[in-house]
């Protein structure tokens, strides 16, 4: 299926998010995810199905100084 990930066009056979975000290497517990202009709980990341057409945008938890 095809989504728009950061803004891009990207192809993927990932039926959740989770699945989808361990394929680009993205640690779902060190970011913030928002689909389809929602913001995904935390905790609900493994449970969330992505479909055709999704806009995924991913947002990544940098600590320090």
């Amino acid at each position: 299926m095809k989504i728009l990930y950061q803004g891009k066009e990207a192809e993927t056979d990932a039926a959740t998010v989770a699945a989808f975000l361990a394929v680009q290497g993205v640690k779902s517990e060190e970011a913030v995810v928002e689909l389809d202009g929602e913001i995904v709980a935390a905790d609900s990341v493994a449970a969330t199905s992505l479909c055709e057409g999704a806009v995924l945008n991913v947002f990544r938890i940098v600590a320090g100084g």
